[in-house]
């Protein structure tokens, strides 16, 4: 079989993370084992919308991307928050027309940073360090253990799409995306880990490549230490039972839950399906599997139900084909 090409890469991510968040959108909030298991696309009952409804992890996926395709393949932190204002007061690029999903953590940044371009009516929408005057009231009111939620983890990929020829930078604006609503530490690691395998998964790392380079990540943090380090190779993540992932809403949990779906299984679909069918907060452990298995497999491995079942699909579409416009 042929390597997917970078294109098909980075449409395969974008649509990655809609498909398998759209799929776990209507477990979210469901205890693993208490339904019935998820094979396709479902009506989703807690929130009212039809089936291949994407939600909040893919509308700010693509709202970090529409800031990266405006700004020419540079991140801009305050683009993409302004466009995550947005989408929370708008429904900018939701599959409804309106913010229907939101995590706690987010909300709350969002609030904060309202209320500091409100204030701060100089700073100009392009100013790439136009948000910095309002980053220490988000690191005094976040910047603590218990904001620890995968709120900036679910939407990173872009970064690692468009930064594929440069891992320093992929790095560096990935922990800096992180700051913006999600400021403690742990949170930017786990964002930093993740674009490190988007990056590589983007240049053709084979499986066996990406699990070493998790096992070879020398970890800050105590806690994502405690969690990653137990695997020693591809063979150990393999060796794992279900019954020990746990797929809460901590982003360390979140990561791991993923990595986890994405390294036991050898297609799309079954990585997909593995994730969601975890529970709990399916959805967000959906998209980040998704956003790397699309990387790794290519746009073509994607059920293509499951593309053409999406809502809004021509939304995903245009913003990924965006993407692969700025990487050539």
């Amino acid at each position: 079989m042929n390597s997917p090409t970078v294109a098909s890469r980075i449409k395969g991510s974008i649509f990655g993370v809609a498909v398998v968040d759209a799929l776990g959108g209507p477990v979210e909030f469901h205890a693993r084992g208490s339904f019935e298991p998820v094979t396709d696309f479902q009506h989703n009952a807690t929130f009212g919308v039809p089936p291949g409804t994407w939600t909040d992890d893919t509308s700010m996926t693509l709202c970090l991307a529409k800031s990266l395709i405006d700004s020419k393949g540079q991140f801009v932190a305050q683009a993409a928050i302004r466009n995550y204002i947005e989408w929370h007061e708008n429904g900018y690029l939701s599959a409804t027309d309106n913010c229907f999903d939101v995590g706690i953590g987010t909300t709350r940044a969002l609030k904060i940073w309202k209320t500091y371009f409100e204030q701060s009516p100089g700073v100009k929408k392009d100013d790439p360090v136009g948000h910095e005057g309002g980053q220490p009231a988000i690191d005094k009111a976040l910047k603590r253990e218990y904001s620890c939620g995968n709120g900036s983890l679910m939407r990173i990929s872009p970064i690692g799409l468009v930064y594929f020829r440069d891992m320093d930078e992929a790095l560096y604006n990935a922990a800096a995306s992180s700051n913006a609503t999600h400021p403690y530490p742990t949170c930017a690691e786990c964002c930093v880990i993740y674009t490190k395998l988007i990056v590589r998964a983007l240049n053709g790392a084979s499986k066996e490549d990406l699990a070493q380079e998790v096992v070879s990540t020398e970890f800050k943090d105590t806690k994502l230490k405690q969690q990653l380090s137990r695997y020693t190779s591809l063979q150990d993540w393999q060796a794992t039972d279900e019954d020990v992932i746990k797929s809460s809403g901590y982003v360390v949990s979140t990561l791991d839950a993923a990595l986890w779906s994405f390294f036991t299984t050898s297609t799309f679909e079954s990585g997909a399906l593995r994730a969601v069918n975890l529970g709990d907060d399916a959805d967000t452990v959906g998209a980040v599997y998704g956003g790397l298995a699309g990387a790794f497999y290519g746009l073509g491995a994607i059920p293509s139900g499951w593309v053409a079942g999406l809502q809004k699909r021509e939304v995903v579409d245009e913003i990924a084909s965006g993407l692969v416009s700025l990487s050539q």
